[in-house]
Order: structure tokens, then sequence, then C-alpha cells
């Protein structure tokens, strides 16, 4: 693919029509949850909070995107390239501006990421390549936090059995398909056919929404890349120990913005509940297909807090300020993050 079919292909259009819907959907949640705990409460909350708590929530924040951008450099590294801490950040931020006012959702923050990684001269399949593993690492750190978190939870005091009995339960699943992945790497053709049966599965419902199949020898490329990816970590330790722990640090960072802002509101929850409900609303705000989750994330954390036995009004309040936090105030971040590599770029 040449250079000019490749920047026609990821043209980027800014979409109106989500601006207008994400606003007013943002505009409609900022009404409701107030009315939910009520306003009273809501207004008490907001005023006794504890800012120097808020303050760590939105530094966690900013060293949860160090993370991303850490991840991206330590991948592209080892891919021979070299793209500046800064460029890596500004291209991290505006995953949430671009998932939103992008075509296409998470497909217009992946040809964002194309078109500024190709203008810093890296190569296309490279690029292909660094989707893939970033993907890996990610989402390896993120059951690797989480099987901790299901560990973590039958610790946590006043909680009942049965929230404990499903965690235990949830922790052999997750531990155990784990394992099975290390299985299937050492046995390359048992993953193939696993990987043929998840892509046909997957694409009879994409092809739905995009109206498009993914055609066979598509299918073989992406696992040949996926393989590929894990194999040139997999001799290099010491850079698949940093992969690793920058994609940690992703999770973490958000992970510790929404337990301070749950510490600013005078309630120390439990690190286990904590992750719990986090790992369960991420995963149900990925399936969903809404970008950002938005709406699901934070009606799935408002119901898994408020079972697990967090005051329903200190969950709601606190749910709404990390979603500032770690959403709406990097909108226009990422915003800024677009324009400016826009020109730099021109």
């Amino acid at each position: 693919m040449n250079q000019e079919k490749a920047n026609g292909l990821f043209q980027i259009k800014f979409n109106l029509k989500s601006l207008i819907v994400i606003v007013l959907l943002g505009i409609g949640l900022y009404f409701l949850f107030p009315k939910i705990i009520g306003i009273p409460q809501a207004l008490k909350l907001l005023v006794q909070v504890n800012k120097g708590y808020l303050g760590l929530a939105i530094g966690a924040e900013i060293a949860s995107y160090i993370g991303a951008a850490t991840l991206l450099g330590v991948i592209l590294i080892r891919l021979g390239y070299k793209v500046r801490f800064w460029d890596r950040f500004r291209i991290g931020s505006i995953a949430s501006f671009a998932i939103h006012f992008f075509p296409v959702g998470s497909f217009g923050e992946g040809a964002v990421d194309y078109y500024f990684l190709r203008k810093r001269n890296v190569e296309t399949g490279s690029i292909l390549l660094m989707f893939v593993l970033r993907l890996i690492f990610t989402y390896a750190s993120f059951l690797l936090i989480f099987l901790v978190g299901l560990a973590l939870v039958p610790t946590a005091p006043m909680l009942k059995f049965s929230p404990k009995l499903i965690s235990l339960i949830l922790f052999a699943l997750v531990f155990g398909g784990v394992l099975y992945m290390f299985y299937l790497y050492q046995h390359k053709e048992r993953f193939y056919k696993l990987w043929r049966r998840f892509a046909r599965f997957t694409d009879a419902f994409l092809s739905k929404i995009r109206g498009k199949e993914i055609t066979p020898v598509e299918e073989d490329e992406v696992f040949e890349d996926i393989y590929k990816g894990m194999g040139l970590f997999s001799k290099k330790k010491r850079a698949s120990v940093f992969a690793f722990l920058a994609a940690a640090l992703y999770w973490l960072g958000d992970i510790t913005c929404f337990y301070f802002v749950f510490l600013g509101f005078g309630y120390h929850i439990s690190w286990g509940i904590l992750i719990f409900g986090y790992g369960i609303a991420s995963l149900v705000g990925m399936i969903s297909f809404i970008p950002g989750g938005l709406g699901v994330t934070e009606g799935s954390l408002g119901l898994l807090y408020s079972g697990l036995g967090v005051p329903s009004g200190i969950a709601l309040i606190s749910i709404l300020v990390f979603r500032l936090f770690s959403f709406w105030i990097w909108i226009p971040f990422g915003l800024y993050s677009f324009i400016s590599l826009t020109r730099e770029s021109k």
C-alpha cells in the first residue's frame, strides 16, 4: 500500500452528529444522577468532598495515560522505531475524543493512530502489528489485575457469602482461561482451529453492523500477526516485562483514580470490591459496542457497588466524578492533541 493510498484510506473526518449526541447524553447523565441520589444529598457530598483526594485522583488518571504512552513506546522500539514521548502521549489522549467524534467508533481511534504514526515514518505493517501487541499486553495485564481483585473480594469485611462465592468461581474460570491460552500458544495448530471458529462467530455478528464480512485470507493474516507479535516479545524477556508493567500502569492509574474519588467522599472501599466492580463494568462496556461504554459502564458500576454493600448515594456520586476525571475532561485535551499533531504533520 503506497503512501497516497494509505492516506486516502484513513482520511479523518469530524462527525458533528456524534458530538451533538454525546454532549446531550452527557448533560442528561449529569442532571439524572443528582435526581437519583437526591439533590440535597448530592450537594452535601460535593460540598464536603476532600479536594486533596480529588487532586490525587486526577494525578492517578494522568499516570494512566503515561502508562499508555510508555506501552506504545516499548512496542515501537521493539519494532525498530522511536517516537518521542510527548507525541505518544498526545496520540494516546486522542482516544477519548476520537471514539466519539469520528466515524465507526473505536475504528476511528485506530485510523487516527495509524495516520499520525505514518506521519512519523512508521511502516503500515509495523503499525498493524503494534495494534495487535498493544491489545495483547493491555488485556493480559487487565486479566491479571482482575484476578488479583477477585482473590481479594473474600477479604472484604461485612460482605455476604454469595459475592464471595461468585468471585471465587470467576477466579477459577479466568485463571483456567489464562492457562489455556498459554497452552494454545504452545500448540499452534489447535490455536489456529480455535481462532477460525472464534473469527467466524465474531464476523457473523459484526458483519451485520459493518455490512461486510472478513475473508478467510484476512482472518489468516490477523492470526499470523497475533502469533508473530507474541513470538516477537517472548524472545525478549526484558521488553516483555516493561511492556506488561506499562500496560498495568494504564489500568492501575484508572483504578487508583476511582479509589481516590471514593476517599474524597469519605468512603474507604475495599480494593477487592473496587477492582471486581470496575472489571465487570469494563467488560460490559466493551461488549456493548457503545463508544466508551457511555451509560452502560455507569449503570453497571452503580448496580454492582450498590449490590456489594456500598451506600448508593456515595457510589453514584463517586461514579459520576470518576467518569468526569477518566473520560470527560480528556475530550478537550484530545481535541487539542488532534489539532496540534495535525498542524505539526502538515
